[in-house]
């Protein structure tokens, strides 16, 4: 690869490489951003920005997004790009997966106040006003659901701590609301299986069986915890 030097210029590579990436090229896609001349932290976080973004957004190809942040990570001269600090690419993509995390089990409610309060504030018409809410919640939880697939793929593939993954079942565990128990589900059906070699996940399935003989869940969820059960470790 030619030298680059423009901060600008890497970052369009880095976007191109992950809009085109698959299951097909995705150990040269991988390659040519280890090769990469990043050199400072800001640059550092733009990249992973990149990359985490790209991943949420395809949802059906989150496990290759994954497979791509295992290898960066498990690169070592590229996961410490940046001498002389505790920054690291495993660090700043962590710190993003627990941003958004947190908004599924904290901050959401309080988001979803400031936006009707703007609304309200716009004097919008009653459908015009749902309609930017069911938006808002559409595009919120098409994006925690897609994050908790990417943490759990992760964590599947080395590159989570396995405390920062039992940390977060256990938070989705105490939440009642239909969005965080299937979050629950999904992080439960690809961690479930390594987890429980170590731990004993039968309080969890227990709490999702739980919520769905005495909550109003729809059918979808409540069917999903039954195949947890069903698949239970």
């Amino acid at each position: 690869m030619e030298q680059i030097n423009d901060s600008v210029e890497i970052l369009n590579i880095v976007r191109s490489i992950v809009y085109h990436l698959n299951i097909t090229n995705l150990a040269n896609m991988t390659r040519k951003i280890i090769a990469l001349p990043i050199n400072n932290i800001k640059l550092l976080e733009e990249v992973t920005d990149i990359i985490y973004d790209r991943a949420l957004q395809r949802q059906n190809y989150t496990h290759v997004y994954a497979d791509m942040c295992a290898s960066l990570i498990n690169d070592s001269k590229f996961n410490k790009l940046i001498t002389n600090t505790e920054i690291s690419f495993q660090k700043v993509l962590l710190k993003k997966c627990s941003d958004v995390f947190r908004t599924l089990t904290k901050h959401n409610p309080r988001e979803l106040d400031k936006l009707k309060q703007i609304m309200q504030n716009k004097n919008l018409e009653q459908q015009m006003f749902i309609s930017a809410l069911n938006s808002y919640q559409f595009e919120f939880s098409k994006r925690v659901i897609s994050n908790c697939r990417f943490i759990s793929e992760l964590y599947r593939k080395g590159a989570i701590p396995e405390k920062i993954i039992l940390s977060y079942i256990t938070d989705l565990s105490y939440e009642n609301e239909e969005l965080q128990l299937y979050c629950l589900c999904i992080m439960l059906q690809l961690t479930g299986p390594i987890l429980s070699k170590a731990y004993d996940l039968n309080d969890v399935v227990e709490t999702l069986l739980f919520a769905k003989d005495n909550y109003d869940l729809s059918s979808t969820i409540k069917c999903l915890i039954l195949k947890v059960q069903k698949n239970a470790f």
